[in-house]
Parts: C-alpha cells; sequence; structure tokens
C-alpha cells in the first residue's frame, strides 16, 4: 500500500469540484466558507494560515472530512467528474469518493 498525498495547494482548490457538488449545494456552512474563499482569492494570497482547511470548503481527498454538518451525503457526489480524481488516480484508493464524509484518500 502506497499512502496517497493531495496537496492542499490553492491550484488543487481552483481545481476542486467540491463547492459545486449536490453534496453541498444546500449548506449555508458551505456558502459561508465560499465567500472566505473568495476574499483570499481576490487578495492572491496562497498563505496555509489562510485558506486552511477549516475555511475552505473542499478539497477534502486531501483534508479529510467536512467541518460542515448540514451537508446532504444522500445527494450524489461528483468525486468521478474531478480533475483531481482523475490527476491522482483515485479509483484505486480508499475511499474513492464521499470524501467530505469518509475522510481523505489514503492507500492505493
Amino acid at each position: 500500500m502506497v499512502m496517497v498525498e493531495i496537496d492542499f495547494s490553492m491550484d488543487n482548490i481552483k481545481k476542486c469540484l467540491c463547492t459545486h457538488c449536490h453534496v453541498q449545494l444546500q449548506s449555508q456552512c458551505v456558502r459561508d466558507k465560499e465567500k472566505i474563499l473568495l476574499e483570499i482569492t481576490m487578495q492572491d494570497l496562497d498563505s496555509p494560515m489562510m485558506m486552511g482547511p477549516d475555511r475552505v470548503p473542499g478539497l477534502y481527498c486531501s483534508t479529510g472530512k467536512a467541518v460542515c454538518k448540514d451537508i446532504d451525503t444522500s445527494q450524489v457526489c461528483r468525486c468521478e467528474e474531478c480533475p483531481i480524481w482523475r490527476e491522482y488516480d483515485l479509483l484505486d484508493c480508499e475511499p474513492m469518493a464521499y470524501f467530505c464524509r469518509d475522510g481523505k484518500t489514503l492507500k492505493r
């Protein structure tokens, strides 16, 4: 087994589909965090302190379960459509989807 490390970076945050996922669409918590992400992006900051996982609504394959508790994991997730999912070949990883519910990608 090999550990899969997906960088928590602004580049990967921009590729991430989590904020467009049906699981998160009705979440007020996610909308609030999107505002923070927009502010960080507008300031062109790439500081880990400014864009920590607790402030960014996505990239759960890197960070683990969602901080927002009002997401709806009964909805269909879009992980298989995500560029990061394809880039890191997450089909062969555990878990391979619903990272917001099940945690970050750990092994192949």
